[in-house]
């Protein structure tokens, strides 16, 4: 049966994600949109909303709901909005970090974010009265914020110990802390009320903030911030001590609370055991920092194309040479700030008598001019050219089991021609074209020391390579296992869980 307590910190809760979606349409539509017409990007939309979220459902707790709450909470809001973007984080995240100038932040940005927050307030208060009875703050609703606020604070105590301190052991910053405790808050808000504070809803709870925080450190949150410039965790950092650490830490930082608050002692749910251990388990190879590696090498006799189509096979000349490709698939994220790829690529080739020297150790994480993607410089196995719309119509559909996109150095006889020429190279065991395709300047033609402006050379057979197979197998493996206990473990709950009658 629900309690008094807990249908007071539903309507508590509701009301402030209400707040938090009001708020944050009027920003974007209105303030970004109308106004200064621009996009802060992913990572300030969703921080904000939390912080919204947790400003609103912390003041009304102790406040209560009405119009004169509204305008001072608003003016709170903006207040620790406005300090955190002047001091703890750019906007532009993931993508393009900026840090605002004083007067985006405090000239134009004070009063176009406290009325944006206060006409969400308004419109959410407007719902709210057409739908509920008056709201008066209470002690039961600020027993349950503060009870929330305090679960955060250790569940972050004791992440900064473990996770930060002895797994990665590495100093996140400021910045990292502030965006997991809006983030924590406003989850452990939200599930106290809804799933309870007992064994099982703490148990399930402390995987489900574990996820949340993984997720966000994944796609949003960086480290580093505010003393230096943002940095994204990989996979390994992520789901090889993030995670767990995240996990145990919401374990013990939500039976303390709840030990604090006068609740009961909570044990781990079989449910989140299925869940962690698996990837608490996982070998080092799937948990591996440094990305997916692979290799290549092809030698010999070859051919480089002449005359003014960069990828006519049938206007060659014979070359002679090697070319070696080492590269590190960093991850997939689509912003050069959270992954860009490594790579080592070695060209040496004679040509009409002349010797030529190509290296690529710096990737291209996108296109110059925007017409494809290229993954951040590397990509294992995937299909471009032909009718893709990546790279070019005039080379056959191929899926190379590696392909990148590069910054290449180049010598003639010695002497440099090319510092920063655009480079891609492919590699391939089958399809139309099989063997090691290195490009330089093919689309633009920028090498003018070049009589044809471009290099491109083919070895047709591949000597040797190694691709990081086991390793994928097992990221894959890892979240079927995840995926397939989830569901079957809240299918579980659910079906074991009595049907709430009003």
């Amino acid at each position: 049966m629900t309690s008094p307590m807990t249908a007071s910190a539903k309507h508590l809760v509701k009301f402030a994600f209400l707040v938090g979606l009001g708020g944050i349409f009027f920003d974007a539509v209105i303030a970004h949109g109308l106004f200064w017409d621009n996009d802060p990007y992913w990572t300030y939309w969703i921080t904000k909303t939390f912080l919204i979220t947790t400003v609103f459902l912390f003041g009304s707790s102790w406040l209560g709901i009405g119009i004169w709450q509204g305008l001072v909470l608003s003016a709170v809001h903006t207040l620790i909005l406005e300090v955190y973007y002047q001091w703890l984080s750019p906007v532009g995240l993931p993508q393009e970090p900026e840090w605002l100038d004083f007067g985006h932040v405090w000239l134009s940005g004070v009063p176009a974010h406290f009325l944006a927050i206060l006409g969400g307030y308004f419109l959410a208060l407007w719902l709210w009265r057409r739908n509920h009875p008056v709201e008066h703050a209470d002690g039961e609703r600020r027993a349950f914020v503060l009870y929330a606020l305090l679960a955060a604070v250790l569940i972050l105590v004791f992440d900064g110990f473990l996770t930060q301190g002895l797994l990665l052991r590495d100093w996140p910053g400021i910045t990292y802390f502030v965006q997991h405790l809006l983030t924590g808050f406003v989850f452990v808000a939200m599930w106290t009320a809804y799933a309870g504070a007992g064994l099982q809803g703490r148990g399930v709870g402390a995987l489900m903030l574990a996820l949340l925080w993984t997720g966000y450190g994944l796609y949003l949150g960086p480290r580093g911030l505010p003393s230096h410039p943002p940095v994204y965790p990989g996979y390994g950092d992520l789901w090889g001590r993030a995670f767990p650490g995240a996990f145990i830490a919401a374990l013990a930082g939500w039976w303390l609370a709840g030990k604090i608050m006068k609740h009961r002692r909570g044990f781990l749910a079989p449910l989140v055991l299925v869940v962690a251990l698996p990837m608490l388990a996982a070998p080092r190879a799937a948990m591996a920092d440094a990305g997916l590696p692979a290799t290549a090498t092809a030698s010999g006799t070859g051919m480089r194309v002449t005359g003014p189509a960069p990828v006519d096979m049938n206007s060659t000349t014979p070359i002679e040479g090697t070319i070696s490709v080492e590269v590190r698939e960093m991850g997939g994220r689509w912003s050069h700030v959270q992954n860009t790829d490594a790579m080592k690529v070695i060209a040496a080739f004679t040509s009409n008598g002349t010797p030529y020297e190509v290296t690529i150790t710096r990737a291209m994480p996108r296109h110059p001019e925007g017409w494809y993607t290229t993954w951040n410089g590397v990509v294992l196995g995937h299909e471009m050219h032909g009718n893709t719309g990546i790279g070019t119509a005039k080379l056959p559909k191929m899926a190379p089991e590696i392909a990148l996109w590069g910054w290449a150095e180049v010598k003639r006889g010695g002497d440099v021609i090319a510092r920063s020429a655009p480079a891609h190279v492919m590699v391939s065991t089958g399809g139309p074209m099989p063997g090691v395709m290195l490009e330089v300047a093919t689309e633009d033609k920028s090498l003018v020391a070049e009589p044809d402006g471009y290099i491109t050379v083919v070895w047709p057979r591949v000597d040797s390579l190694a691709l990081p197979e086991s390793t994928i197998r097992w990221r894959e493996g890892l979240g079927w296992t995840a995926l397939v206990a989830l569901t079957l473990g809240f299918g579980l709950l659910a079906q074991s869980t009595p049907r709430h009658r009003t």
